[in-house]
């Protein structure tokens, strides 16, 4: 049989930490359609096992499907040299076993991925805090790559989720306000962080646009289109599409 089966809601653990997971796809090459197909659309907390060395892995996502999705595309194991990645890469999906430990809901993926992390202690996570990069030391080359890191949207999504219950009072709000309005006042942008600041907005949203008054010949240029949609009274959108025709 390539996979057990349990209703409970969380999972009870022996004496050395063993699991009894909600799925266990024994053979993580030969299961990938089962793995794609059974998890469409759900979230919560997998595990992968080496089966060579017993190391492994805990990890969370919003779409099972679509997380889980990543491991197998080829591109993203060599993009994010993680040391799950590099080992699926070295050992083969066929030395792998994928366990579902459970599904939850979106606000609680980070509390229970965390719980997992904080029980097995799992020798291919490097980040013991999830959702953070507390406690890891980046080298140079690194940071100047995540400098320039996309975070996906399903980060996002999980972050946003975990935090989206917490109450900030309006103390604490009149305070911020305050701190950053001093700070802007404190540290004015020079004239050579503006310039770099519209020029990155046009690389970000395009070419400079020139807007001709028709009726008196008057010109005017905005740093980008959104600027210019504003100054018309239109939105983004239609300054684009009236550029693209």
């Amino acid at each position: 049989m390539e996979r057990n089966i349990t209703k409970n809601k969380y999972y009870n653990t022996d004496s050395n930490n063993n699991l009894t997971p909600l799925l266990t796809y024994i053979n993580a090459f030969i299961s990938k359609k089962n793995i794609l197909n059974e998890n469409k659309n759900k979230s919560g907390i997998y595990r992968w096992v080496n089966t060579i060395n017993n190391k492994s892995y805990i990890g969370s996502g919003i779409n099972l499907t679509k997380r889980l999705g990543s491991y197998y595309r080829n591109s993203e194991l060599t993009r994010n040299p993680r040391l799950i990645n590099l080992a699926l890469i070295k050992y083969g999906h066929t030395n792998f076993r994928l366990d579902i430990l459970e599904y939850c809901s979106k606000d609680k993926l980070l509390e229970r991925e965390q719980y997992y992390i904080d029980l097995i202690n799992p020798e291919y996570n490097i980040l013991k805090i999830a959702g953070s990069l507390l406690g890891y030391k980046h080298s140079n080359e690194t940071i100047e790559k995540l400098k320039n890191r996309v975070i996906t949207e399903e980060h996002k999504e999980i972050l946003s989720s975990y935090h989206s219950n917490k109450y900030v009072n309006q103390e604490t709000r009149d305070k911020l306000s305050i701190a950053t309005t001093k700070y802007k006042k404190n540290n004015p942008l020079s004239v050579e962080t503006l310039t770099n600041l519209k020029y990155k907005s046009i690389e970000r949203e395009g070419v400079a646009v020139l807007v001709l008054n028709i009726e008196t010949n008057e010109e005017l240029e905005f740093s980008n289109q959104t600027a210019a949609g504003s100054y018309i009274g239109v939105q983004r959108q239609a300054i684009y599409r009236a550029i693209k025709k």
